[in-house]
C-alpha cells in the first residue's frame, strides 16, 4: 500500500492544526476548490489560470502534488508528517476524501482527513532511507522505499498485517515522488544527525552543547557522567563565568517530557540563573511546547534541528576535538520553494 509524506509548512506553521484537527494538506491560496476537478489535465488548466506566473516546471510540480492530494491518496493509506515544531514524526492513515476548507486559515485550504496512529515518534525510530524521504522538497509526496509501510508500522509498534512486499519504483507519471525530490540540504542534515547519533551519544552530547556555548564566549562547566541532580551544564558570561546571562542546562538523548522541562525550570530558579536550557535530541512532547510559550524569554528549548543550527553557526570557532569528531564543510544549494 502506498505511503505518503506531507509537510506542515516550511517552519511547521501548520503542524499543530494538522494534529489537533486530524488533517493534512497545503495552502496554494490562489487555487480554488478542486472538488469538481475530475482529471489531472483539468487540474493543470485550473492552476494555469489561477497562477499564470508559475513556470512550466513549477506548475507541473504543484499539479502533481495537488493531484496526489485530490485523487491519488486513498483511504487507509499511511501518511508521515515530519514535525518541525517538535522534531518528531506523526504517523496516520488517510481517513476520507479531499476537502476544501475555510476554517483552518488561508494557508491551509486543500486537505485530507487523517486518523493519527502516533503523533510524536522519535526520528531515530525510523530507518535512515525513510528519513531521507521524509526530508524531500515536496509538501506532498509519495514515499517509494522498499517495504516502507511495514517498516513504518514496526517503528510505531503497530503489527503489519497482510502487507504485500513493496518494491521501490523509480518512475512516476505525476512527478510527486518524495524520493525523486530529495532536498540536498536536508539530506546533509540527516547525514550529520546520523553521525552525531552514532559517535556523540549519551553524556558526550552535553559536551557538544557545552562546546557550542564555549564558542559563543561562555564559561562552561559540564557535569561528570553519572548522577548529576538534573544539571548537565552550568554556563555563564564574563571572565569568571558568573555574569549574566547565566544558563542552567539539561541534555537528553531521547524525547523530553513535562517532568524534564519543569525540573529544569526549577533548577534555573534554584541556581538563580537567567535562563534554563533543555536540549532534547529526540524532540519534545507537544505538552512541553504549549507550557513553554509562557516562559519564552526564560526557557530555551533545543531539539536536534536547533542543535544543528547552533553547531553550524559556531563551527568555525568550536574546539578541535569536536571538529575531528564532526568534520564538516560549508556548502550552498539553490532552494526550491514549496506551498
Amino acid at each position: 500500500m502506498p505511503v505518503w509524506t506531507v509537510k506542515g509548512g516550511r517552519h511547521g506553521e501548520r503542524d499543530e492544526r494538522c494534529l489537533d484537527q486530524g488533517v493534512i494538506g497545503g495552502g496554494w491560496e490562489k487555487i480554488p476548490d478542486l472538488g469538481g476537478v475530475v482529471s489531472r489535465e483539468a487540474l493543470a488548466a485550473v492552476c494555469e489560470e489561477s497562477e499564470p506566473d508559475w513556470s512550466a516546471k513549477t506548475r507541473s510540480n504543484y499539479v502533481g502534488q495537488l493531484w496526489s492530494l485530490r485523487e491519488r491518496m486513498q483511504e487507509g493509506e499511511l501518511v508521515a508528517l515530519p514535525l518541525k515544531t517538535t522534531g518528531t514524526v506523526a504517523i496516520g492513515r488517510i481517513a476520507g476524501p479531499y476537502a476544501y476548507r475555510h476554517d483552518l486559515g488561508a494557508d491551509f485550504r486543500h486537505t485530507r482527513p487523517v486518523d493519527w496512529l502516533a503523533k510524536e515518534v522519535e526520528r531515530d525510530a525510523f530507518d535512515q532511507d525513510l528519513l531521507y524521504s521524509f526530508g524531500a522538497f515536496l509538501t506532498i509526496g509519495r514515499v517509494q522505499r522498499e517495504n516502507a509501510e511495514a517498516r513504518i508500522l514496526k517503528a510505531i509498534g503497530e503489527a503489519p498485517v497482510g502487507i504485500e512486499p513493496e518494491v521501490e519504483s523509480l518512475i512516476d507519471e505525476d512527478g510527486a515522488e518524495a524520493d525523486s525530490w530529495s532536498d540536498p540540504a536536508q539530506l546533509a542534515r540527516e547525514q550529520i544527525r546520523q553521525r552525531i547519533s552514532q559517535t556523540i551519544a549519551g553524556h558526550d552530547l552535553a559536551d557538544l552543547v557545552g562546546a557550542i556555548f564555549e564558542a559563543r564566549g561562555f564559561k562552561v562547566t559540564v557535569s561528570s557522567p553519572g548522577p548529576d541532580g538534573g544539571i548537565d551544564l552550568l554556563m555563564g558570561s564574563g571572565a569568571t563565568g558568573l555574569e549574566s546571562p547565566r544558563v542552567v542546562g539539561q541534555v537528553k538523548t531521547g524525547q523530553a517530557d513535562l517532568d524534564v522541562y519543569r525540573s529544569t525550570y526549577g533548577l534555573k530558579e534554584q541556581m538563580d540563573a537567567d535562563q534554563g536550557l533543555v536540549v532534547a535530541w529526540g524532540g519534545f512532547k507537544g505538552s512541553v511546547l504549549k507550557e513553554a510559550r509562557s516562559r519564552h524569554f526564560s526557557m530555551l528549548l533545543w531539539d536536534a534541528d536547533d542543535l544543528l543550527d547552533a553547531l553550524f553557526e559556531a563551527y568555525d570557532r568550536i574546539r578541535d576535538d569536536i571538529r575531528s569528531k564532526l568534520p564538516l564543510q560549508r556548502s550552498w544549494v539553490l532552494v526550491h520553494n514549496g506551498s
